[in-house]
């Protein structure tokens, strides 16, 4: 038989409703039980992954903003009221997860385009992109 040996407030970032940032505030509760004196917690994983701040519901919130929507992680850190480098890094991450478990995702794929550009805003400096471009369509007479 266990018992509630302490508690503890934990701030979760969530998906947001409309305009508005949501986050949620979960109490989670240690444990203990009386037989054996061992202790564990509330298991928030379902919300969570282990240790980040981000909600799933979040990152994959964000990753659809940003690969469906073309909005940046910076507008999309902004509307969930969270810092870029959590957001990044969650959301490069569920990214590699979903790329890696999909084998087969370049199936079908027989030309690429690569693509280096530069463009300047001042006089000194550039940024610079380099864009891959499934061919494959222009092989067959249609729009790329």
């Amino acid at each position: 038989m266990g018992r509630v040996r302490s508690s503890w407030r934990r701030r979760f970032v969530h998906m947001p409703v409309g305009q508005h940032a949501v986050h949620l505030l979960v109490r989670v509760r240690r444990y203990e039980c009386m037989a054996c004196a061992r202790s564990w917690t509330d298991d928030l994983t379902h919300m969570a992954d282990e240790g980040r701040r981000l909600t799933d519901a979040a990152v994959w919130w964000a990753v659809a903003e940003v690969v469906l929507k073309s909005k940046s992680v910076l507008a999309c850190a902004r509307d969930l009221h969270c810092s870029w480098g959590v957001l990044n890094r969650a959301v490069l991450e569920k990214g590699a997860d979903v790329l890696a478990a999909d084998l087969r995702r370049l199936d079908g794929v027989e030309a690429i385009g690569v693509d280096g550009h530069v463009w300047r805003h001042t006089r000194t400096g550039g940024r610079y992109v380099t864009v891959i471009v499934d061919l494959t369509p222009r092989r067959h007479g249609r729009p790329a």
